[in-house]
């Protein structure tokens, strides 16, 4: 649901790197994800810095860089073993140098000891997940890693406009497997029955109230349900962001195991939403059977995303890329094309 307009790519024949640009609404902006090697290879660097320079800036790079760019906040080793900055390292800074680009997770903590990767072969903690970026951002934050041994890092961009389809709301059938979900929902059809005895109202008028008092009846369950789930998770990430700071401090056989039972619990609680969003999606598809509904809605979705008109030429001979000027040129052109010429 995001307006962009993708106008050029480049991919690497490796598979190390991907470079889009386009317009995101009416900005401009390039985005890049790089899986760097995990052996000292600066020439990669340099031409996944040298392709990059082909596009116009700004620029959003992220990825697993597989190094530290500064080494005393970035990497932290059990072991008195010298770590030194490798040459793909300092090639990253130079380029980020000449790039103009910013850490932008250290540059707004810029004291913080944080990793989003351990290393169980070198009992070893790293910050080697970076976005590196030439636009404002508004928060950067890593995510406790509890499905790969990497910390998810969650960037939140500015975007030019919020264009999300619109809600509809649907009925979990998982309610209805659960023993106190169907005891709340018998209540409630005994409890509109015990107010609504009088039969003077047509059949059809009793049986959309009770659809709609049911219905926010189960509306108020799953909101409780989700709330409930919700908080578990809140609750558990931020006693493993606790677990993992302990563990930085002191890397004990305790510390870990308690680290990796906190991991358990979040990926258990994952799963159950994935299944259920797995279930939901074969329920919708069994639902509509042979029928193309879905899989025209996805086509035409496609074609409405090639008719975007990102830019217009106005009477003066100016490119404007506003999505208000392109209005207004479209409505000032059918406003003369369909006017009267009489009186």
């Amino acid at each position: 649901n995001s307006p962009f307009h993708l106008l050029l790519q480049s991919t690497d024949p490796a598979g190390r790197f991907i470079i889009i640009h386009g317009r995101w609404g009416s900005r401009p902006i390039a985005f890049a994800s790089i899986y760097a090697p995990n052996v000292d290879d600066p020439i990669m660097v340099q031409n996944f810095f040298l392709k990059l320079a082909q596009y116009p800036s700004p620029w959003v790079i992220g990825g697993d860089f597989n190094c530290s760019s500064t080494l005393f906040l970035d990497t932290f080793r059990s072991s008195s073993t010298l770590v030194v900055r490798t040459h793909m390292a300092q090639t990253i800074v130079n380029s980020m140098v000449e790039c103009r680009l910013t850490d932008i997770w250290r540059h707004l903590h810029p004291k913080t000891r944080e990793y989003s990767h351990y290393s169980h072969a070198h009992k070893s903690f790293s910050r080697i997940d970076l976005f590196l970026i030439s636009s404002s951002l508004t928060t950067v934050t890593f995510s406790p890693q509890y499905i790969s041994d990497h910390s998810p890092v969650c960037v939140q961009l500015e975007a030019p406009g919020d264009l999300q389809s619109p809600y509809r709301w649907r009925l979990d059938p998982q309610l209805l497997t659960r023993e106190d979900s169907i005891g709340e929902i018998k209540s409630a059809i005994q409890e509109f029955f015990h107010f609504n005895q009088s039969w003077s109202s047509p059949p059809d008028m009793i049986w959309e109230a009770l659809k709609a008092t049911i219905r926010g009846k189960i509306i108020a369950i799953s909101s409780a349900n989700k709330k409930s789930f919700q908080q578990q998770m809140v609750s558990l990430e931020r006693e493993l962001s606790g677990a993992e700071t302990e563990l930085y401090k002191n890397n004990s056989e305790e510390n870990r195991e308690r680290v990796a039972s906190l991991q358990h619990d979040l990926n258990v609680l994952s799963s159950s939403r994935a299944e259920r969003a797995l279930l939901r999606t074969r329920s919708r598809f069994y639902a509509r059977g042979d029928k193309a509904d879905k899989l025209l809605a996805w086509q035409l979705r496609r074609e409405e995303a090639n008719r975007l008109i990102p830019s217009i030429k106005l009477p003066d001979d100016t490119l404007s890329y506003s999505p208000g000027a392109i209005n207004g040129a479209f409505r000032s052109y059918y406003s003369s094309l369909y006017s009267t010429q009489l009186n």
